[in-house]
């Protein structure tokens, strides 16, 4: 279970902040998962999107996305929710999260727009994807 939760962390790490997160992190990942303070998926559609989430950072944003209008409180969000306070804590991870925009007004208005495309573009393939997903599995 350990090495599905190191590939778990690992993944989310590189979607989060584009690389991969140090032994640290990993280790209370696993611990806050072992302690049971991350509950297990709550159906087999939950399990489903953590399993597609794990394949690959451009993956996990799709399901993120999705996750993030239709699924709130779900076991996905629970865990991308730990990874990132875990990055928020860490000696890497908060330079990257709390790094600011170049180019002042227009840099972060740009990018900005950048970021609501790729949310929007992840949010359609999710839906695309995840939508038939749920309908097989039963769900509403």
């Amino acid at each position: 279970m350990s090495a599905s939760l190191e590939r778990e962390c690992r993944t989310y790490a590189r979607y989060l902040i584009g690389r991969e997160p140090d032994a640290y992190i990993i280790r209370k990942y696993i611990e806050c998962h072992q302690t049971g303070r991350i509950p297990e998926p709550a159906d087999g559609f939950e399990r489903f999107l953590i399993a597609a989430s794990v394949r690959g950072p451009f993956l996990a944003r799709m399901a993120d996305a999705y996750a993030s209008r239709l699924l709130k409180y779900g076991a996905l969000r629970k865990k991308l929710v730990l990874v990132l306070a875990l990055l928020e804590c860490s000696r890497g991870g908060f330079e990257t999260l709390d790094r600011t925009s170049a180019g002042g007004f227009a840099g972060t208005a740009l990018q900005g727009a950048w970021r609501v495309f790729v949310f929007a573009l992840a949010l359609a393939l999710g839906l695309a994807l995840f939508v038939p997903a749920r309908l097989v599995a039963g769900g509403r």
